[in-house]
């Protein structure tokens, strides 16, 4: 239509065009190639962040991403930057997301934004205590905007929480939670809500924080926040099957998965692939279990995830201590425990006390007992009902006189917090003379 125009005439055509579906709201991506032809570089990787952008809200990671590329390909813009490095955490490039964060630099609110997004990539894949320090940063960064503050307050919360520094963590997610209302921010509000959910399980709530991931994973969903449907619906999944509800928790955590899977979340099919490892772990499903872990296991790999890595030899050391395969889940554990380190401490606790479990199995009783030390001496409240189900069953693998009296206590705490599938063996062995 424009080939045998010269070559000004041609910009100048595009130019006014660009204008026109800029005015009638066209698609943006359609805009963006018109400026580009127009030769306006400035103008088109605008209109490519905002492509970039609706194509992130419509959960259209893959075209956020293209849109993004082409737009920095004309000019370096922190926003397209922004939607690349979400593009990319999307789809478990964690270190690629981190350095676009980065090299958007900036200062006061927006570099707050970006450093409480670091600090939450940074917590489960490398190190909470760097992401600490940056969440730490992003409240310093944010000064007296209130909505830079309260998402730096919303990520200070999750981190302090994770570290064990509950009473700051309660203060900093109210603080947030008020300011998000404030502010009329909804989804910030739901954020903080769904904070408080996560802090109840890891205090050992279970029944409670069932409930409330239930009611959170409907929010998310009623605000079409896809992306965060994932973790509260799979981590209700497990609270199920710790409430010896396998069948439910089955459901939650392949409905999580498909999820997952059809966002191209692969961060969340790793979390997800783990619960669904053990649901069918629970359900003597055990070939399936297997196959389950083994591919959370990859995937988390390959995202370079340490957190979900952690849990996915958890897993399958489960999958496989349920086959009485012990040397390979004592194998399993100690690789768990590797991993999550000194500073990963629920998935810590839980690997010290699966290692306990499986030196029993093994008649290892000396290496049994030092893993229920290091598995009572870490971590929330969550993990400690498998640290005090394995100190159980080593005091009867001992024959020691107050086997039962422990059994009865740790089935009585077990009972009160939800962790209803240790309470059966728990009960055999509070019976035992």
């Amino acid at each position: 239509m424009t080939a045998g125009l010269a070559e000004g005439e041609r910009g100048r055509l595009h130019g006014l065009l660009a204008e026109a579906l800029a005015a009638a709201d066209a698609d943006p991506a359609e805009v963006a190639f018109h400026h580009r032809d127009a030769g306006d570089r400035a103008a088109a990787a605008a209109a490519f962040e905002r492509a970039a952008r609706r194509a992130l809200a419509g959960h259209a990671v893959r075209e956020a991403a293209a849109h993004a590329e082409a737009g920095l390909a004309l000019e370096r813009r922190s926003g397209l930057l922004e939607v690349r490095a979400e593009a990319r955490a999307a789809h478990g490039d964690i270190t690629g997301a981190l350095a676009d964060l980065q090299a958007a630099g900036g200062s006061g609110p927006p570099r707050s934004r970006r450093m409480s997004r670091s600090a939450m990539l940074t917590m489960g894949a490398q190190d909470p205590e760097r992401a600490a320090e940056l969440a730490e940063l992003a409240l310093v960064e944010a000064g007296d905007d209130r909505a830079a503050r309260a998402g730096a307050l919303e990520t200070a919360a999750i981190l302090d929480m994770n570290l064990g520094r509950t009473g700051r963590a309660a203060h900093r997610a109210g603080t947030a939670l008020a300011l998000f209302r404030v502010l009329g921010d909804g989804a910030g509000a739901a954020r903080i809500l769904d904070g408080r959910a996560m802090a109840a399980f890891l205090d050992g709530r279970i029944t409670e924080a069932v409930g409330l991931f239930g009611r959170i994973a409907a929010l998310f969903e009623d605000s079409g926040d896809l992306f965060r449907v994932v973790t509260p619906r799979s981590t209700r999944g497990h609270g199920l099957v710790f409430r010896a509800e396998p069948v439910d928790g089955l459901t939650e955590t392949t409905a999580a998965l498909q999820l997952a899977t059809d966002l191209g979340a692969r961060e969340g099919q790793a979390y997800a692939l783990w619960h669904r490892s053990e649901s069918l772990s629970a359900l003597g499903r055990l070939d399936e279990a297997e196959i389950d872990a083994r591919e959370a296991l990859r995937i988390a790999r390959e995202v370079g995830h340490r957190g979900w890595t952690a849990t996915a030899w958890r897993a399958l050391g489960i999958a496989l201590h349920e086959q009485q395969r012990f040397d390979e889940a004592a194998r399993a554990f100690r690789e768990s425990a590797l991993v999550a380190g000194e500073t990963l401490t629920l998935f810590a606790s839980w690997a010290a006390a699966r290692c306990a479990l499986a030196a029993v199995a093994l008649g290892r009783l000396d290496d049994a007992a030092r893993s229920v030390g290091r598995a009572l001496a870490v971590g929330p409240p969550l993990g400690h009902y498998e640290a005090r189900w394995a100190q159980v069953e080593l005091a009867a693998a001992r024959e020691a006189d107050d086997c039962a009296v422990m059994a009865a206590a740790a089935r009585s705490r077990a009972g009160a917090g939800g962790h209803l599938a240790s309470v059966p063996r728990l009960a055999e062995l509070a019976g035992r003379s």
